[in-house]
C-alpha cells in the first residue's frame, strides 16, 4: 500500500468477529456479503482506518470498501480526517464493487435527488448537515451543490453559534430563500422550523407604598405642647377647648 490506489482499489480484508460486533445491528435485507451488493445501494458501515487518500469503511460483508478523499463530500476536502475519524459511523453509496476481485468503491456523496434548475424559492426541502462554519451551516439538499443557512437564518431569535442548534449529521427541513443559478448557490433558513423560546418576564418586585405624613400645624403644634404642660386646672381645659373647636373648622 505504498502507491495511492484509485477510486476503486479497496483494500482486502476480512472483518474479525469482534469487528463485525462492532456494527450497528443490521437491518432486514441489508447485505450479508459481497455478492449481495450492487452499484447505487446505501448502506451503513463503520470506519476503520484513515490514509491521506481516503478512509476504509467496514460494511460487514466481509472486504472493506474505500471512500476516495474525493468522494467524501461535494466540497473539495484537504483532509481526510476533516470529515472522518475511525470508528464513526457512516451511510455510504456503491459506486463499484468487483465481486470477484472482493474491491469495494464507496461514496460518501448522496446521489443527486433533485437539480439546482429545479429548486425554486419558497420551496421546502431536506437535507443532511454537512459542515458548520461560525458563519452557518452547509446542507446537502441532495442537489449538484449544498445550500447554505447564514447563522441569522438559523433560528427565530439569536444564538452565538450554529453548534447551539445543529450538529453535523442532522437531518433538517428548510426553506429555500434564493438560487444564484450563475454561481451554483442555494441559500437556505430554517427560522420556521428552530424557535427559541423568549426568557420568562422578571417577576415584578413589590414595592412598599411610602405614606407620606403631612406635617403638624401651628394650632397642631399648640394643642400638643398645651397637653405636655399642665393636663389639670380651669385654665387649661378652657384652652383645650378653644384649640379643639378651632381644628374643628
Amino acid at each position: 500500500m505504498g502507491q495511492e490506489p484509485g477510486n476503486t482499489v479497496i483494500e482486502e480484508a476480512t472483518a474479525s468477529p469482534a469487528e463485525a460486533t462492532s456494527l450497528p445491528p443490521r437491518p432486514a435485507g441489508a447485505p450479508l456479503s459481497i455478492m449481495d451488493l450492487e452499484p447505487g445501494m446505501q448502506v451503513t458501515g463503520r470506519v476503520k482506518s484513515v490514509t491521506d487518500f481516503g478512509a476504509f469503511v467496514d460494511l460487514g460483508v466481509g472486504p472493506q470498501g474505500l471512500v476516495h478523499i474525493s468522494q467524501l463530500a461535494r466540497r473539495r476536502v484537504s483532509k481526510v480526517t476533516d470529515v472522518v475519524q475511525v470508528g464513526d459511523e457512516v451511510q455510504v453509496w456503491i459506486k463499484k464493487v468487483d465481486k470477484k476481485r472482493g474491491r469495494i468503491s464507496l461514496t460518501m456523496i448522496r446521489p443527486v435527488t433533485i437539480r439546482l434548475k429545479d429548486i425554486q424559492p419558497d420551496m421546502i426541502v431536506q437535507g443532511v448537515v454537512t459542515r458548520i462554519e461560525p458563519y452557518g451551516v452547509f446542507v446537502d439538499v441532495g442537489a449538484e451543490r449544498e445550500g447554505l443557512i447564514h447563522i441569522s437564518e438559523l433560528v427565530d431569535g439569536f444564538v452565538h453559534s450554529p453548534e447551539e442548534v445543529v450538529s453535523i449529521g442532522d437531518r433538517i427541513e428548510a426553506r429555500v430563500l434564493q438560487i444564484d443559478r450563475k454561481s451554483r448557490k442555494v441559500h437556505l433558513s430554517t427560522k420556521e422550523f428552530f424557535k427559541i423560546a423568549p426568557p420568562p418576564p422578571p417577576e415584578p418586585v413589590a414595592e412598599e407604598e411610602a405614606v407620606e405624613e403631612k406635617p403638624p400645624t401651628i394650632m397642631e403644634l399648640a394643642f400638643q405642647a398645651s397637653l405636655k404642660r399642665n393636663n389639670s386646672g380651669p385654665q387649661a381645659r378652657t384652652l383645650h377647648r378653644l384649640i379643639a373647636r378651632r381644628l374643628k373648622r
